[in-house]
């Protein structure tokens, strides 16, 4: 089958490599959409560290069962998601619900861990969700950068919510976008995005942002200043993971603000802890998301609640992963924001 090999800064191979061999009670599973995330683009960019070469990156999928176990719960030809954070379920964050930070595994496709960028994988039960057939493949693929975004809007009460002014997003790649597109499903009033190419930010008026600012062509504080009278935001989400962003994130709130980092492309940053603490602000992290919140986002796929066809850009087959990431180095523009590698 082929594969997709991460081996260094900027550097791609497709190789044949032989079918992974399923353990006993798991399944085999044709792959048909690996979406491209903006880590796994970082990773090729060798500036995260959490892409160890030589590996397999993906971890946002969708296909189709080949082979299922002879007492397992699902059948051979069904459409499904994989869930891609190992998790234990018996440990004391997993009963809490909390299997985002399960220690017993590291996501698909991350570190050392094979991803989902090749042609079959095999995968434990727990982790497959099946999927109607009223998705396409790479629409369910997006089930997993959905869950991202759903998670961290949901750091925020519906009460909190109801009384925000104005909040802002961060970052209009694909996270920040579906980000607006959860704010504005659960009622969020004056949505504020911010950017720093043009094209994204018309995206980002077309998932709900009421407001748009681009820091190339204005000053940052300044723009918020103005749309919001003064007054700053309630809240923020902060989906780059840069120092810049991160600082920006704390510095338009308001007393009492809330800011949420979903982005995590820099590993260390430096922010003005005086102002959180002399103005006590929350900061809230966002890691990937619960088993609940992925079945969640599926469920708002399939019932058409939100409308991702904006972020879904571009299509390559598999073979052509290596070009994809060129395509994406060289996409100064922006207007490549989902790409997906089918097979």
């Amino acid at each position: 089958m082929k594969a997709l090999y991460y081996l260094g800064e900027k550097t791609m191979e497709v190789r044949d490599i032989p079918l992974p061999a399923p353990k006993s009670g798991q399944y085999l599973i044709r792959t048909r959409s690996n979406g491209i995330c903006g880590s796994d683009f970082e990773g090729y960019l060798g500036k995260t560290g959490r892409r160890l070469p030589p590996m397999i990156m993906g971890h946002e999928v969708a296909g189709i069962i080949e082979e299922a176990p002879a007492l397992g719960k699902f059948r051979k030809g069904e459409r499904v998601v994989i869930f891609p954070k190992p998790f234990c379920g018996e440990c004391d964050y997993c009963r809490k619900g909390l299997v985002n930070v399960c220690p017993a595994g590291i996501c698909m496709g991350v570190l050392d861990q094979p991803g989902s960028m090749t042609e079959f994988v095999a995968v434990d039960e727990k982790y497959l969700l099946p999927f109607a057939a009223t998705l396409s493949y790479n629409e369910a693929a997006m089930t997993e950068p959905l869950a991202v975004a759903y998670r961290g809007a949901h750091k925020l009460s519906e009460r909190e919510l109801a009384e925000a002014d104005y909040c802002m997003v961060i970052g209009a790649g694909p996270i920040g976008l579906l980000t607006i597109a959860v704010l504005k499903l659960r009622g969020a009033r004056n949505i504020i995005a911010c950017d720093a190419t043009d094209h994204r930010l018309g995206i980002a008026r077309q998932m709900g942002a009421d407001f748009t600012i681009n820091p190339r062509q204005e000053d940052f504080l300044d723009a918020v200043r103005k749309i919001t009278g003064g007054k700053m935001c309630d809240f923020a989400i902060e989906a780059v993971g840069i120092e810049a962003t991160a600082s920006n994130s704390i510095d338009c709130l308001r007393i009492g603000g809330t800011v949420v980092w979903i982005g995590n492309a820099q590993k260390m940053v430096s922010v003005n802890m005086q102002k959180i603490v002399t103005t006590e602000l929350t900061v809230k992290g966002n890691y990937v998301y619960g088993l609940e919140d992925f079945r969640q986002c599926l469920r708002l796929l399939e019932e058409k609640r939100i409308d991702i066809a904006p972020v879904m850009t571009h299509e390559y087959p598999l073979g052509e992963g290596v070009q994809a990431f060129h395509d994406q180095e060289n996409n100064r523009e922006g207007k490549i924001l989902k790409a997906f590698l089918v097979s």
